[in-house]
């Protein structure tokens, strides 16, 4: 039930830009930034324009161009423009108005949009937009199968992979095996078309319908799992899994409806809507051969190949009503709020639960007795509701209160399902496992009063309450616990001073309080283990508990100042520390985090300005674990993360009797993290100074650092016309032991090597655009 009928790809793409994604958006800002100010002059001058030009980038490297699809070797062409027109623009009495643009064209980041309507009457759009996530261009497989889709096979003479017969290990391919590798280049692209109408009816009620297709291709790379030849039903037993990394299929489809109706009153408004959002996988299963055998008598020679398969995400559908408002009860007391109830279906058949059993002999079933039913047949259910009321009780006193719930209610049954594992039991001897339908409710309450002290002065005092039930509807395990933590509540107080000190010098400091309370099941029952009943406190060592769960206790403070020292020179700066204690026996035992801000803005002409920042954030984690049950053998474990960032930018126009403006900007950015484990008990051969054990000790920093420099220089030709030149230098130098274990000679034995890379690169950009204003 993960997708929702959402866009989670859009999401998750999005959610992630970091340092180097927005470093290289800026750049591509900066061609068009002329554009960008065209935009906003036209709210109040229309202008049209159309700019065309051409970008250079000297090396591919899929982390460089991840979003802007600047991740070849290559001239990418460069394009953007607005045509609009009307009555409402070309200065007639008509109110009808209409535009076309687009934007990026030339890069997988490209869209186009148009738009027509009669101002206060009614309008229509249509938009298309592209954007491509490119994950990388160093995965290897000796896998035959086209990115995107769903079927792989290995090269028939391929050979087998078992040191125990004598073939090849994972880690000694021979020549023939090694020739067989090849380089993917994995992406996923999503293609968005739009349609959105209005209508008012008159100044009270008025409609808007919006449509949006998605298309999603491509794929991302995921770890399988496979038996490797292991007869399940028979005599033998498995040693492992033997595993490879392949391209699963992003073939989505995601279709959204969102009908609502307005109505405006002289004290209130209400809307009342529908959405509705339809996912849909094109594949069920993700399919592939495996030739890393790991029995004795396992078969060699030619195609000696095992066919698996796996479910891919399930198709789904996604309703809700939602109806939002807010009333003046007079011109000092306001509320407002929303209802909505959504209910999200997913009634996908399971995916082949079958393994082929190499040249051709009987297919085994990795459910022990079939499946309890042919789908998950899930239903979720979501309610939401929230209030806010506001009083202005005094000229200098605000007081609001409000009130938000949101119920996560998962009805869908709960089964007992017996597979086979993949290396474990005897042969024959079935795991058991159950799903457990998690249900959750969240309600929350806020008080907070705003008091002007003096003028420039104010104080605000914040009190929120929260409360989260968890639980399942179902359960095929009779009287058994499905979640650890079945409630917790969480007290949050915080004060907060503002104070102007003239035009000059402005200063905020805060303080939050916060206490969680959680209560711990620690006979709760997991879902998964070995028959006949799943792991008591999921075959956690008694007294951990999971820190989402973990009561604690968290202190926040906040502060910053701005002052404008001269009317040249403006500074800024801003700190946070916040530290979080836990209440637990095992699991993490406390945290802190500190951040420092610092800015600077010097303007020395009217058309020249520098500009530099600074900020520092460092980051510690501290957990204690049991390396048996004995309460004296304790090892801890401490996470530390360390992110610095300094940068540089000017900007000098009016040159050259006002025709020319230059820009640029310098940034560097440096990030670290590292693990350090520490087992006292631990003697002999598990000494931490032995590096061939790896059990304790500290891990190699995982180190990234990205310098940037960008210059862009804009000519006006005349008032109509403008070029402009742009350079921009990215490096980035990262390094990350992760990635050792995907090489070719260090995988462990039955892991199929990719010869991933950690991305570095060394790329210029020089981009050369024209403009023309008409």
């Amino acid at each position: 039930m993960g997708y929702g009928g959402i866009d989670m790809k859009t999401c998750s793409e999005k959610k992630r830009f970091g340092v180097l994604a927005l470093a290289v958006s800026g750049a591509l800002a900066q061609m068009s930034a002329h554009a960008e100010d065209l935009d906003v002059k036209a709210l109040t001058t229309p202008t049209n324009f159309v700019e065309l030009g051409a970008a250079n980038v000297s090396q591919t490297s899929a982390k460089f161009g991840e979003y802007n699809g600047l991740n070849k070797d290559a001239v990418y062409g460069i394009g953007n423009f607005s045509v609009q027109g009307g009555g409402a623009h070309d200065g007639s009495d008509g109110t009808r108005q209409w535009q076309v643009k687009g934007r990026d064209i030339g890069l997988t980041s490209r869209e186009f949009g148009a738009t027509i309507g009669d101002q206060g009457q009614w309008n229509l759009g249509i938009g298309y937009d592209e954007l491509q996530h490119n994950l990388t261009n160093t995965y290897q497989t000796p896998q035959q199968g086209s990115m995107g889709g769903n079927n792989f096979t290995l090269p028939a003479n391929f050979g087998a992979i078992n040191s125990a017969t004598g073939q090849p290990s994972a880690r000694t391919l021979n020549a023939n095996q090694l020739g067989a590798f090849h380089t993917e280049e994995v992406s996923t692209t999503r293609k968005n078309t739009s349609f959105n109408a209005g209508y008012i009816f008159n100044p009270q009620w008025s409609t808007k319908f919006e449509y949006n297709h998605l298309d999603q291709s491509g794929a991302k790379l995921i770890g399988t799992g496979a038996q490797g030849g292991i007869n399940l039903t028979g005599g033998s037993s498995g040693r492992g899994e033997a595993n490879n990394i392949l391209m699963n299929p992003t073939n989505y489809t995601t279709d959204t409806y969102n009908l609502a109706f307005n109505w405006v009153g002289d004290k209130g408004s209400l809307t009342a809507s529908y959405f509705a959002s339809v996912f849909r996988d094109a594949n069920n299963s993700l399919n592939w051969q495996n030739n890393l055998e790991t029995g004795a008598s396992a078969c060699v020679g030619v195609n000696c190949f095992q066919n698996n398969s796996m479910s891919t995400a399930p198709s789904n559908t996604f309703q809700q009503l939602n109806l939002i408002g807010n009333y003046a009860f007079s011109s000092s007391t306001k509320l407002s709020g929303g209802l909505s109830y959504g209910r999200n279906t997913q009634d996908a058949s399971y995916g082949p639960t079958t393994i082929g059993q190499p040249n051709g002999t009987t297919a085994n079933s990795m459910q022990a007795g079939g499946l309890p039913q042919s789908s998950l047949d899930g239903s979720v259910v979501t309610t939401h509701a929230d209030l806010k009321l506001t009083n202005q009780t005094t000229k200098d006193l605000v007081l609001s209160a409000g009130f938000k719930y949101n119920e996560r209610d998962n009805q869908t049954s709960s089964n007992t399902y017996k597979y086979y594992n993949l290396g474990g039991l005897a042969a024959g001897q079935a795991y058991t496992a159950v799903n457990t339908p998690y249900s959750n409710r969240k309600t929350q309450y806020d008080l907070a009063a705003d008091y002007r002290l003096a003028k420039g002065q104010n104080l605000r005092l914040a009190y929120e309450y929260d409360d989260i039930k968890r639980w399942c509807d179902h359960n095929a395990v009779a009287g058994a616990e499905c979640v650890a933590s079945p409630s917790s509540r969480e007290n949050k107080l915080g004060l907060t001073y503002r104070l102007k000190a003239g035009d000059s010098v402005s200063l905020t400091t805060g303080y939050t309080y916060s206490k969680l309370d959680g209560d711990f099941n620690n006979t709760y029952l997991s879902p998964i283990g070995n028959s006949p009943q799943a792991g008591i406190n999921g075959k956690d060592v008694p007294g951990f508990v999971a820190y989402p769960y973990a009561s604690r206790t968290q202190d926040i403070f906040k502060a910053g100042v701005t002052w404008q020292a001269t009317e040249q020179l403006d500074l800024g700066l801003t700190g946070r520390y916040s530290h979080d204690k836990y209440d637990a026996t095992l699991g993490v035992q406390n945290g802190k985090t500190t951040s420092i801000n610092l800015d600077a803005t010097y303007t020395y002409s009217e058309n020249g300005s520098v500009s530099a920042y600074a900020s520092w954030q460092n980051s510690d984690r501290n957990m204690q674990n049991q390396g048996s049950n004995t309460a004296t053998q304790n090892w801890t474990d401490k996470l530390s993360q360390d992110d610095q960032a300094f940068g540089l930018s000017a900007k000098q126009g009016g040159l050259m009797g006002g025709k020319l403006e230059l820009m640029g900007d310098v940034s560097y950015s440096f990030g670290k993290s590292g693990y350090s484990t520490q087992v006292p008990y631990t003697s002999g051969a598990t000494l931490c100074s032995l590096s061939t054990q790896l059990t304790c000790g500290s891990t190699p920093d995982v180190k990234s650092t990205l310098t940037s420099l960008k210059l862009t220089g804009t000519y006006s030709i005349d008032k109509k016309s403008k070029v402009a030149l742009i350079y921009l230098y990215q490096k980035l130098n990262s390094n990350d032991y992760y990635y050792n274990g995907y090489q070719y000679g260090y995988t462990p034995n039955r892991v199929m090597p990719s010869n991933e890379q950690a991305p570095n690169y060394n790329v210029n950009v020089i981009a050369v655009t024209y403009t023309y204003i008409f």
